[in-house]
């Protein structure tokens, strides 16, 4: 595997500087004499390194080590490519993914368009917020990693953009994707009425229509409140008995950030609430056993952080505290309600690296120490 690794970081390397090779055929001189370079691609890897400590009564370990350059192309002043690799360990090996690849096309500064894999863009936390070196916190709030409400990525095609509005200012995200895909394997009662969010292609004719509308009323941006809507009519796979189930969700999120002049530090709010609802339908067990059930969760979270950043002193200005508290409330085949208390105390090495200490209480879960550390690059 080792040799696999480092034969496709080769080739991967090769390519990217071939890629920005100038061939002296395609430079035409025109007066006053400036070289007119055609065919060059400006390119730029960025990225972050993370890896976790965890503790437990029962068990400590390092693990879940992340590696995820974020590669950028610019074709040309409207043309740009994303792209982000991903290399993880959390499952225990290794397991070589890709979180997005996006095509983007500038129209004009109020409206961009884009097509391929790409951030979800209903919610904020999963698209924004959760992130290794933007999250302050070691884990994710319940309801919003895996398992929760929401997709991780989306594939399919959408506009985005924003504009003024007097002091105020207003962002959107519109979208249509292939959208989640209902799970109903009688083998796995436990995921009865819950998504695959992350299809790379579609199980029917029908597709997700989903956006999101920000609002920043202060002329500083100092606060953003937004929502959320995606709906899909049909999510089960052609010609099955869920082929009509639709599902629709909806999100509200807040960001707000501040400066305590009294005590030189600055601080920031954040919170979302998201809810699904699926259409009613029956679901049968291994026995053959029909049975039916209100599949409508929801899920919240509220974090807040203070940072001394206008101290003096080098070393308590790098100091972050954050605190956040989430519940998930969800039906009963999928193990009921949850909640979660998360305390974290992080320490900014850089603007981008962080060393994350974080202790976490979970309901029907042992009390966990992490410690993670999350380069940027």
């Amino acid at each position: 595997m080792k040799y696999k690794l480092i034969t496709i970081v080769f080739l991967l390397c090769s390519g990217l500087l071939k890629a920005q090779t100038i061939d002296d055929s395609s430079i035409a001189v025109n007066p006053p004499h400036e070289p007119v370079i055609v065919g060059q691609n400006n390119f730029a890897v960025f990225g972050n390194a993370e890896m976790i400590y965890f503790s437990d009564k029962n068990n400590s370990h390092f693990g879940n080590v992340n590696f995820k350059p974020i590669f950028l192309w610019k074709i040309s002043d409207k043309l740009f490519v994303e792209a982000e690799p991903e290399f993880e360990t959390g499952g225990g090996s290794l397991n070589i993914g890709l979180e997005y690849a996006n095509m983007v096309y500038i129209v004009n500064p109020y409206l961009t368009l884009h097509a391929g894999r790409f951030l979800p863009k209903f919610g904020a936390y999963r698209g924004r917020m959760g992130e290794g070196f933007i999250n302050r916190f070691s884990t994710d709030p319940v309801g919003f990693g895996d398992g929760g409400i929401g997709a991780m990525n989306e594939v399919g095609i959408g506009a985005q953009g924003g504009f003024g509005a007097g002091n105020a200012k207003i962002n959107y995200e519109f979208y249509i994707s292939n959208g989640p895909q209902i799970l109903s394997d009688p083998g796995n009662p436990e995921e009865f009425g819950q998504f695959d969010y992350e299809g790379y292609i579609g199980n029917n004719n029908s597709k997700a229509v989903g956006g999101r509308i920000g609002l920043l009323p202060f002329s500083n941006s100092s606060l953003e409140i937004a929502y959320s809507f995606q709906t899909k009519s049909k999510t089960g796979e052609k010609g099955t008995p869920y082929e009509n189930v639709g599902v629709n969700m909806q999100a509200f999120d807040l960001n707000y950030w501040g400066h305590l002049k009294s005590i030189k530090s600055d601080i920031r709010v954040i919170a979302e609430w998201k809810h699904q609802k699926v259409d009613n339908v029956k679901y049968f067990d291994a026995n053959g056993t029909a049975f039916t059930f209100n599949n409508s969760p929801t899920a919240y979270y509220v974090a807040a952080t203070i940072r001394p950043s206008h101290l003096n002193d080098v070393f308590f200005r790098n100091i972050e505290l954050a605190a956040r508290y989430s519940e998930f409330k969800r039906p009963a085949p999928w193990g009921g309600d949850t909640n979660q208390f998360a305390l974290s105390l992080d320490y900014w090495l850089k603007w981008n690296t962080v060393l994350k200490l974080t202790y976490q209480k979970q309901k029907d879960t042992d009390n966990a120490f992490y410690a993670q550390l999350v380069f940027g690059f």
